[in-house]
């Protein structure tokens, strides 16, 4: 039997021939095509012209689109290729590509350009979430989103529905902004909805060149999204996608609290500086409140009495280790990702010369009381990933009037439910029964992504229970529903990650 394939390498050429981007005439990348006339390219070849080089008909930004049935004709050629082992299926490019430098390929906002950059407010959102950045970044105007981004504007803000400007262009296919907002501190792990990354949206709609610049930017391919999948996961194998996303190697995950520091340092900081700092105390003395109101009144800092979600910083005494108690504020500080600082900063506010600007980690509480669990929590906030119990639902089993100390903590159920509710979880009026939990609830929380092993893996829906009395007599230790004591969702707290129940012999 012939298996040599030459037949059907000659045909699999020919057919590449008719799909060929008309200006470079290569693979098109970004495939688009003019309405007027039906001509297909690369969106990059013609992005700036205003007729068809090949008919030289004039067309308007109207009158092109992303044409999918070609791209999906293109993918269905490399996977054809990879079986017949053709190597040589696209001709080289003869123009200009995005790995060259930015310089070459981006306009550059000049003062003659009219358009409006806002003074103040420049990350004002609208009634969809949307800020300027996130609708000049749809309507693909380069040098408007230049201007924005060099007159401050964040390019990792989240409209309602959890998408950055970097989401929505990789979707789009809009290679050059792309590049511009990563090259603008633009972070490319910033999950949105359903926890999907920029990458997981560039292997999902095949953005092959959007895909190499965010992994050139330190985008993690071992993230995993609500449904537990990777971004090589939503490819077709043997693409071209799928080979630069298969290597095995790149094993950091940024569930992972350990390599939190790494992934910031690896890519981009995106921290911001506070503008306006909402400061709420926690078991100051006398002297440390008298010293931080005239702080306030030099700095026009705002100190609120009670917490609440504006809340920035959070000032307590530490001891001489640096490590303060667990007490209820401090789960508060952890669970929001807010600074939690100790009182050395108000000691030498005074004689800083910007507090606003002054390096706040060496204030840094160290441990609360394990070491590393406050930067840990500040830092899950900064790169803007779901809180520690995304995706958890929980049920308090006692009477809301009961009283329980923890640690020499004394909380409530409405506490505890302020507690949950800020970290991102949902409190439940009545208890689940296993078999009323929709199928489509079974996600997968986010912090145990990365972890198939882990016993909450799958776990939605908790049953929290007080040990002695009011403990139930029916204990579910299901995938989707577990039953555990408080201890262990204070102790989740105290550490900031979803500990495994098997781990403390809980199950």
């Amino acid at each position: 039997m012939n298996t040599s394939w030459e037949n059907t390498r000659e045909a699999l050429k020919k057919f590449a021939i008719v799909l060929t981007c008309r200006k470079c005439g290569s693979q098109p990348i970004n495939a688009t095509r003019y309405t007027s006339c039906g001509h297909t390219f690369c969106k990059q070849c013609i992005e700036n012209d205003l007729m068809c080089m090949i008919c030289n008909t004039r067309v308007q930004p109207q009158e092109t689109f992303n044409d999918h049935l070609v791209e999906s004709l293109i993918c269905y050629c490399n996977i054809l290729a990879g079986v017949v082992q053709e190597k040589d299926l696209w001709p080289a490019k003869t123009t200009p590509s995005i790995t060259q430098p930015l310089s070459i390929v981006k306009k550059t906002w000049t003062a003659n350009n009219t358009r409006h950059i806002p003074k103040k407010n420049i990350n004002k959102q609208n009634d969809k979430g949307e800020t300027l950045l996130h609708r000049t970044c749809l309507k693909y105007q380069i040098d408007y989103v230049q201007a924005l981004l060099a007159a401050g504007a964040n390019p990792n803000t989240k409209d309602h529905s959890g998408w950055t400007p970097l989401q929505e262009v990789v979707n789009f296919g809009y290679t050059i902004i792309c590049q511009i907002l990563l090259e603008n501190n633009a972070s490319p792990n910033t999950p949105g909805a359903g926890n999907r990354t920029p990458l997981h949206d560039a292997a999902m709609n095949n953005r092959l060149l959007e895909a190499k610049l965010l992994l050139q930017y330190s985008a993690n391919k071992n993230v995993y999204d609500d449904h537990g999948k990777r971004p090589i996961d939503y490819c077709k194998p043997y693409t071209d996608m799928w080979n630069i996303l298969k290597d095995e190697n790149n094993s950091n995950d940024i569930t992972d609290g350990a390599n939190l520091n790494c992934t910031l340092n690896q890519s981009l900081s995106v921290r911001e500086l506070f503008n306006t700092l909402v400061i709420y105390t926690s078991n100051l003395r006398e002297e440390n409140k008298r010293y931080l109101e005239q702080m306030a009144l030099k700095y026009k800092i705002k100190i609120v009495p009670a917490f609440q979600s504006s809340v920035t910083h959070v000032i307590t005494e530490a001891n001489n280790m640096n490590i303060v108690k667990l007490s209820y504020d401090v789960m508060m500080a952890l669970l929001r990702g807010c600074w939690l600082l100790n009182t050395e900063w108000i000691e030498l506010g005074m004689d800083m010369g910007d507090m606003l600007t002054g390096d706040l980690e060496i204030f840094e509480i160290s441990g609360t009381p394990i070491i590393g669990i406050p930067r840990k929590a500040k830092e899950n906030a900064e790169t803007q990933n779901p809180p520690l119990f995304d995706k958890c639902n929980f049920y308090f089993t006692w009477q809301s009037k009961n009283t329980y100390s923890v640690n020499n903590i004394k909380l409530t159920k409405d506490t505890l439910s302020t507690l949950v509710q800020e970290g991102g979880g949902k409190i439940l009026k009545r208890e689940p029964r296993p078999e009323d939990i929709d199928s489509k609830e079974q996600l997968i929380p986010f912090h145990v992504a990365n972890n198939p092993l882990h016993s909450l893996y799958k776990c939605t829906h908790y049953i929290i229970y007080m040990p002695g009395k009011e403990e139930p007599r029916l204990k579910y230790n299901m995938c989707h529903i577990k039953t555990l004591p408080l201890m262990w969702l204070i102790e989740c707290i105290e550490k900031f990650t979803l500990i495994d129940p098997l781990e403390l012999g809980l199950l």
